[in-house]
């Protein structure tokens, strides 16, 4: 476990890297600028669809739901977008367990591993509030492996989703994520897909087996792509639900 604060242990990462790899350093920075402006941009675009195909809350709930919020880059910036389009209305909710992530299957999870991704609650409660100036209420933070902090009882609690996010990089998560959310959907719900191309081309795995699985086991919900979203991730529209 590092004891460093994050913005300290950036700064010695980066330290690291400018002295173990000076010749890489445009390189990095370049994928960094490119990965985040993407992001970002598709977050915008994501808050101002829900504003305008939503008719500022009239059509679609102004909501904002975020699964596995980390460094706190991509709750923020949803924050911020929607205060920037003035939707006064908007609602977040952060879904995460603050200890990393939970023990992964190899075959099913590939690339990521059990424990990474790993941020204090309290780090992330600070993050936001300084990036965003919002200081977020327990109501809007849920805390916990979502085999264990999704449950029923919390999900009828739930107002409808607007925007879901989804970072959550494994295909078990993926599965809770997607059930719990199930009876919150309307159509036009916004899904981003955070980790959907993070395995071979074709592969059904990851989050994209969880969607797979999840439209196939539940009649009545249609999804429409709309565009890539970031570097390995993809978004879809919610086109219909059962009544």
């Amino acid at each position: 476990m590092n004891l460093l604060p994050l913005g300290l242990q950036n700064i010695v990462h980066n330290l690291r890297f400018l002295i173990s790899k000076p010749r890489l350093v445009d390189a990095r920075d370049q994928y960094k600028f490119t990965d985040e402006h993407l992001k970002f941009v598709h977050l915008m675009e994501a808050m101002n669809y829900l504003r305008i195909a939503g008719d500022d809350g009239r059509s679609l709930p102004q909501t904002y739901f975020e699964f596995g919020t980390h460094s706190g880059r991509t709750f923020s910036c949803a924050v911020n977008s929607a205060n920037y389009l003035g939707m006064r209305n908007m609602e977040f909710y952060a879904f995460d367990s603050f200890e990393g992530l939970p023990d992964t299957n190899e075959v099913e999870d590939g690339f990521f591993k059990a424990g990474t991704f790993s941020m204090s609650r309290a780090e992330f409660v600070s993050i936001v509030r300084r990036k965003t100036g919002v200081r977020l209420s327990d109501r809007n933070i849920i805390k916990g492996f979502y085999c264990d902090s999704l449950t029923s009882e919390r999900q009828t609690s739930m107002p409808k989703a607007g925007v879901v996010h989804i970072d959550v990089d494994l295909y078990s998560s993926t599965v809770d994520v997607l059930c719990f959310i199930k009876p919150l959907l309307v159509s036009g719900t916004l899904l981003l897909f955070d980790d959907w191309y993070c395995f071979p081309g074709g592969a059904l795995q990851g989050e994209r087996k969880a969607l797979t699985e999840f439209l196939e086991e539940n009649n009545g919900y249609e999804i429409e792509p709309w565009k890539p979203y970031s570097t390995f991730g993809k978004s879809f529209f919610v086109t219909r639900v059962p009544k």
